[in-house]
């Protein structure tokens, strides 16, 4: 018996070959989920999953049904008898039912003589669905500084994001003392929005690739999990924000550079948001003093090593480059507010922010920008996803 694409979201048709009249059979437990076995257009067993809840998600290790085919001749003997499976079948919360072809499975005995009559009887539907979780649909009504997940197809969580208040500030080389590009200080005006409470981890886009089939970047032999993934490219940076757009069904990008800055100084004018000193201990970067058994000339910290910022956003100095979704300009002109999601030119440059790792402490300074090519990839550079109401 030959199986393909057995596992799909959104609940699941298993067609089986197989000569027959319509019926069916339901196994409903526990409340709020059935699942449905019908036999249709007298050639295929469709199972179908119904969730009646908008706030679970439900997972199935199998399904399972009991089809006997008898000869409708004479005294009905029994051809063939065959217990049908789908495994691992997933019904993701707020859904009533999905269909979706996931598979088709040949049984040699029932396709034999179909020039015969047949009765098929199905019998037994039996399941082991069980809810996941209970999540807040409602995640764009939540207060600011409130952390939440939203959650994918499969019933599992998405980035932990943190509301951010809406807000104005001033932006730019406060201090004096910065880079030319750091100018002029300006007023900006940011609207309310969501963001990473840490940077992307090697665990969360390793996931995106798995799924999408894209290959997945090196952790430099660092080691992978709760690290901030690196060697990750603007495109690729975007990509993870389209598939986690398509898979929870809300707004996820790059920050602008307004939006990252905003978030970085969390209501603060000074080199970093603890003070105008690096001090030690309070970020992953080349001269910042970590006193906990790791290098900081050498590696990416786990995310969440070090203090958060007033707003409770972890690791905004330091670490790995953040890339923005903001095209780098010399001098602020508007473009730090902007956001330019496809298509750009070749010669375009995108800001990244925060330092990293390897960089001296004047590197990681709020302020601090520089732009790179979208293509480049480098064990220095990362990301954190903005989400907007």
């Amino acid at each position: 018996m030959k199986k393909e694409n057995n596992r799909k979201v959104f609940g699941l048709w298993l067609l089986v070959a197989i000569l027959t009249m319509p019926q069916a059979g339901v196994a409903q437990s526990p409340p709020g989920i059935a699942v449905d076995v019908v036999i249709h257009d007298g050639r295929f067993v469709i199972f179908s999953l119904k969730n009646f809840y908008k706030d679970k998600a439900f997972q199935c290790s199998f399904i399972w049904v009991e089809a006997t085919v008898k000869d409708n001749r004479g005294k009905g003997e029994i051809v063939a008898q065959r217990t049908i499976i789908a495994q691992n079948v997933a019904l993701p919360a707020g859904s009533r039912e999905k269909k979706e072809e996931a598979g088709k499975e040949t049984i040699p005995e029932l396709e034999l003589q179909f020039d015969q009559p047949r009765i098929v009887n199905i019998s037994h539907p039996r399941h082991d669905c069980q809810s996941i979780q209970t999540f807040n649909v409602n995640n764009d009504n939540l207060a600011a500084g409130e952390v939440f997940h939203d959650y994918l197809k499969d019933g599992s969580k998405g980035p932990e994001m943190v509301w951010i208040p809406a807000g104005t500030f001033r932006m730019g080389d406060i201090q004096g003392g910065g880079e030319d590009d750091e100018k002029p200080v300006h007023r900006v005006s940011v609207s309310r929005f969501a963001i990473g409470k840490y940077e992307v981890t090697f665990a969360e886009y390793d996931k995106f690739a798995q799924a999408t089939g894209r290959k997945k970047p090196s952790d430099s032999g660092w080691g992978r999990a709760n690290r901030p993934v690196i060697k990750v490219s603007w495109y690729d940076a975007m990509a993870y924000a389209e598939w986690l757009s398509q898979q929870t069904g809300q707004k996820y990008r790059l920050p602008t550079e307004a939006q990252w800055e905003y978030v970085a100084r969390a209501g603060t004018e000074t080199k970093y948001w603890w003070g105008n000193q690096i001090g030690k201990n309070r970020a992953a970067c080349d001269g910042c003093g970590a006193e906990w058994g790791w290098d900081a000339k050498r590696m990416t910290a786990p995310v969440g090593s070090f203090a958060a910022n007033p707003f409770g956003i972890y690791d905004t100095v330091g670490n790995v480059w953040e890339w923005t979704c903001s095209l780098y300009e010399n001098k602020y002109s508007g473009k730090e507010q902007q956001c330019l999601i496809k298509s750009p030119s070749k010669s375009s440059l995108f800001v990244l922010r925060g330092g990293s790792w390897n960089i001296v402490s004047r590197g990681t300074r709020a302020a601090n920008r520089v732009g790179w090519q979208p293509a480049g990839r480098g064990r220095y550079d990362g990301f954190r996803l903005a989400r907007l109401p």
